[in-house]
């Protein structure tokens, strides 16, 4: 398998030829690794006139190799873009797939040029324009993600939801999980000890947890890393959502709680009036996408971000971040 690496020009420029994602007459002038990302081997490949972006998915966490993680979350990544792709509204709000090679667990997406994500808002906190004046375009695009009919087995993707149950459900709330919080935050370490002791709160982080395993009645596709590491402001102005690789049939609420979580942890004062015009955003989007599920039902539980499963997910996403590893991706 050739391997992503940016002293290797020669292995990538030949993949890239093999797979015909650039011309006979092109050549790589630099590689560089794209992004902040921890799952995958992200790199931005600089021809002479263009750039691609080519990422391949690895045994184990790209930025912390300890940690195991299934190599074939691309291949979920991959029929995640195949399968929005027939629906323009969902496939315009994410970068475009020029190619996917399953063999060496590539996959190959336009480059957006000078994009940056919005983990900026985590750095600027309680700067709630920032967050606002992009809600309608992030959530009119997740309602119409959940709101697309889709049966393929493989966004049951167990494995992924496996390691991610662990780092969010599990990890953050052991008493010795191996992190210095105290080196992180002065104070943290004690707070996590009055946390990890509390059997109520882990009672109910546990059926949460069984939750995100099983299998919902009604189930909808997920991105399943719904945070502002996953959204990227691209040059023209636009909003770009990336890393589907989490994604999975299950519950709407719970990327809708993780959205509202990481808002809450970037300082954004997550209100009543946040929630319900959360939830408006959500009914106004329902439907738009041709061959979706009929929004009349779906509506008032995919739209439930003031309600049950949502409300729960938030905060406990927030703990999750700071007494565990945090997202992976």
């Amino acid at each position: 398998m050739v391997e992503l690496l940016v002293d290797r020009i020669a292995d990538v420029e030949g993949l890239l030829r093999a797979n015909r994602w650039i011309d006979a007459d092109e050549s790589i002038r630099r590689l560089s690794v794209a992004g902040e990302g921890n799952m995958n081997r992200t790199l931005r490949v600089q021809l002479e006139k263009r750039s691609v972006i080519v990422k391949q998915s690895v045994p184990f966490v790209a930025k912390y190799p300890q940690i195991a993680a299934p190599a074939e979350r691309i291949l979920v990544e991959a029929a995640f873009y195949r399968c929005v792709s027939g629906y323009p509204e969902v496939a315009n709000g994410m970068p475009r797939v020029i190619g996917f090679d399953a063999a060496n667990a590539v996959l190959a997406l336009e480059d957006l040029g000078h994009a940056a994500d919005f983990t900026h808002l985590y750095r600027s906190r309680g700067n709630a324009s920032a967050a606002a004046e992009h809600l309608p375009v992030l959530l009119g695009w997740l309602s119409k993600l959940h709101h697309l009919a889709v049966t393929d087995p493989i966004f049951e993707n167990r494995a992924m939801r496996t390691l991610n149950h662990a780092h969010i459900f599990e990890i953050p709330f052991q008493r010795n999980n191996g992190l210095d919080l105290d080196g992180i935050t002065p104070g943290l370490g004690t707070l996590a000890g009055t946390i990890t002791a509390d059997v109520r709160l882990k009672s109910r982080v546990s059926r949460l947890g069984d939750a995100y395993l099983g299998d919902d009645t009604t189930p909808v596709l997920l991105h399943g890393d719904f945070y502002p590491g996953s959204w990227l402001h691209a040059a023209d102005d636009s909003v770009r959502i990336i890393d589907p690789e989490f994604g999975f049939l299950g519950c709407a609420e719970f990327d809708v709680g993780v959205l509202l979580a990481h808002l809450h942890f970037a300082g954004v004062s997550v209100h009543r009036n946040l929630l319900s015009r959360t939830r408006g955003f959500f009914l106004a989007a329902g439907g738009v996408v041709r061959g979706c599920r009929d929004p009349a039902p779906a509506a008032g539980c995919r739209s439930a971000a003031a309600h049950g499963r949502s409300r729960d997910q938030a905060p406990l996403d927030r703990a999750r971040t700071q007494l565990g590893t945090g997202s992976l991706t």
